[in-house]
């Protein structure tokens, strides 16, 4: 009985020392599940990441005093009044509904107001992620100006728009006084430096217009360029790159495709999968979340190479746009090499286009003043065009892109200053040379 004991506890105590083993063995065999997650979700980075603030910006002040106007595109003033603004303590807003084009212009450029104007139409919801704003039914709203009302008012409050000029909305905000103490003394501050230029109102048959009667000279810029390597696109756009063929300056994995226009440096990305047959017939909160999405979707891969900002939402085929800006000038091209823009699909990205180089060295040597007419001789050539005269929206300074002769190396670019003008929501370069 006593060996019987003795044998059972031996088997006993090797049992126990076999698990022990085992369960060292197979804690031991388990892969690294952490390098395999970290390996998988890495993603290629182009070149930067941005913020909402830095994408999603004005382009110009209007400053209404005294009985005449004024406008900058200054960036050390516009971008200093929209920072600041992001300190600012709204109140809720509220809309204060559609108005007549009369009663719309009365209100936004009445004597006393700033108003930061942005290249087109911003949904509150991005918008909300820059400046501390809440309110009811904004999910559908968006605003393409800001306008501060500095005249004092005996609640101590100082009232605040964000208008819409497609549709003459206005939602309305107000702010304490301490916060427009802040504007108003930006506006002093670019008094005293001379930073604005005189405006006059003139009229069409729907807003007003804000142009000067003077001529203007603007300095040209010649950068140049650093080309990106196709291969961090190929990384960060298909799922597999080790799949990827190349074949005549297209790269493909069998569903979507990446075809480069070597001429311009732009790359082109397509998922037909991914069409999106109907965008127009989108809601307002459906565009804005496209819009978001496509803001998402650059920063995803790093793709900011150079100062783009927002520009706008196309209706018609569904593409977001972000513009190229130096010094807080839009800059335009033929091809597509100024430009960001992204179509969402159905579920993800359906096209993607955009340039494959950024400005790196500007050489100054090689800048030269051009002379421009006056912003008042664009709207009369533009007028004298029988253009639709509801659909212009805007007249401001801009550069137009355009290789550099240099034997033919593509490694110089010239932006040359020139009039742009926003019409039914696109912008686009005036041509002021002289018709035959």
């Amino acid at each position: 009985m006593r060996k019987f004991s003795y044998v059972r506890g031996l088997l006993l105590t090797i049992l126990v020392v076999l698990s022990v083993v085992l369960s060292y063995l197979i804690w031991k065999a388990q892969p690294n599940y952490e390098s395999i997650d970290v390996k998988e979700v890495k993603n290629t980075a182009i070149d930067k990441q941005k913020t909402a603030s830095q994408v999603f910006k004005p382009i110009l002040a209007q400053i209404n005093q005294g009985g005449l106007h004024y406008q900058t595109n200054t960036a050390e003033f516009v971008n200093h009044l929209a920072t600041q603004g992001r300190a600012f303590t709204f109140s809720e807003i509220v809309s204060s509904g559609k108005k007549s084009s009369q009663e719309y212009d009365r209100l936004i450029h009445q004597n006393g107001t700033v108003e930061l104007v942005y290249p087109n139409n911003i949904p509150f919801s991005i918008f909300s992620q820059i400046y501390d704003l809440t309110g009811k039914d904004l999910e559908t709203a968006s605003f393409n100006r800001i306008v501060f009302d500095t005249n004092t008012t005996e609640a101590g409050l100082y009232t605040v728009y964000f208008t819409n000029d497609r549709e003459d909305t206005i939602y309305q905000s107000s702010l304490p006084q301490k916060d427009i103490t802040i504007v108003r003394n930006l506006v002093d501050g670019a008094n005293e430096q001379d930073d604005l230029a005189k405006v006059e109102e003139v009229s069409t048959s729907n807003h007003a217009l804000f142009l000067s009667k003077k001529a203007t000279t603007l300095k040209s810029k010649k950068y140049i360029i650093d080309t990106m390597d196709i291969s961090l696109f190929t990384k960060a756009l298909f799922p597999d790159a080790s799949s990827v063929k190349n074949e005549d300056n297209s790269y493909t994995d069998g569903s979507s495709k990446i075809v480069l226009d070597t001429n311009n440096k732009v790359l082109e990305y397509i998922n037909p999968a991914q069409e999106n047959a109907n965008p127009a017939t989108q809601s307002e909160a459906r565009r804005a979340n496209m819009i978001q999405d496509s803001f998402n979707f650059v920063n995803e891969h790093s793709g900011w190479t150079d100062e783009y900002y927002f520009t706008g939402y196309n209706l018609a085929n569904g593409s977001t746009k972000f513009s190229m800006f130096v010094d807080n000038l839009q800059v335009l091209s033929d091809n597509g090499m100024s430009e960001i823009a992204v179509t969402e699909g159905q579920e993800a990205v359906y096209k993607y286009s955009r340039p494959l180089f950024k400005l790196d060295y500007m050489i100054p040597r090689e800048s030269t003043n051009v002379s421009l007419p006056s912003s008042y001789d664009v709207f009369k050539k533009l007028r004298d065009e029988n253009i639709d005269m509801d659909g212009l929206q805007m007249i401001t300074l801009g550069y137009k892109i355009n290789w550099s002769e240099d034997k033919g190396l593509k490694r110089i670019v010239e932006l040359k200053p020139t009039w742009i003008y926003k019409y039914h929501g696109k912008w686009l370069e005036a041509d002021m040379k002289e018709s035959d």
